[in-house]
This record gives structure tokens, sequence and C-alpha cells, in this order.
């Protein structure tokens, strides 16, 4: 499983764990509403008080394991990559929620999730890109 920005990653595995995706997206992915931010805090909150707000209200009542086995389930056959809005690289105040998601799987499970990072290009034999 990985963590992603809708706008960086492509392809199978996708879950959108936004309270929606963005216009012009490909189509494909898979949505798993039980993760997204409240609507009443989602734009509002300070970081430290989004934060408490996601783990209490968001989190906390869900099952680590299930949740996980969920997620897995709805990839199918691909790697899970759990997609929000913010684009990378994630910093103090470029943050998402898709990270604490993450922690908690660490944190929970001792699952280590890590940020896909953006598309790498094929080099052919030749030196040049393809």
């Amino acid at each position: 499983m990985k963590t992603s920005s809708f706008f960086t990653t492509t392809g199978e595995g996708r879950i959108s764990i936004a309270r929606f995706a963005p216009r012009n997206i490909e189509t494909g992915y898979r949505e798993f509403r039980a993760l997204a931010p409240a609507a009443r805090w989602f734009k509002t909150a300070s970081k430290e008080e989004y934060r408490k707000l996601y783990l209490a209200e968001i989190l906390a009542p869900l099952d680590p394991r299930v949740t996980y086995a969920q997620l897995c389930a709805l990839a199918g056959d691909a790697e899970p990559v759990l997609l929000c809005w913010e684009r990378p690289p994630l910093t103090d105040t470029n943050w998402c929620h898709r990270r604490l998601v993450a922690e908690w799987f660490k944190e929970t499970l001792g699952i280590t999730v890590l940020e896909a990072g953006p598309p790498l290009r094929q080099l052919s034999l030749l030196g040049g890109e393809r």
C-alpha cells in the first residue's frame, strides 16, 4: 500500500480517500469514503486541530485490520494507492490526511505505507528517454 496525489498517480489500484475527486482526473479509481475528512471542519481546522479531529472522528471508530483488508480488496490484484488532493512534496505547510492514515497503519499494525513518488521515466539502452 502507498499514498499519493490524484495529480501524480495513474493506473490501477487507486483509491480515493478524499471527500471528492478533482475534475478531469483519470477515471478508474475506487472510493473509500470512511477515510474522507468531515465536511464541517475540513477547511477550517488548524493542522493540530485537524489531526486531533481526524484521529478521533474518522480513524478511532474504524478497526485498522478490517480497514486495511477492505482497501486491499478494493484494489483487487493491484497495489492499493490511497489518493487525495495535496501534491507532493508534503511538508509542514503542505500536509495531508493520507499521511495520517499511513501513520495509523504504522502505529496500529506495524505496516509502513510509503508515499508514491512521481512516475519514473524509462530510459532506453541508447540513453534517451522513451
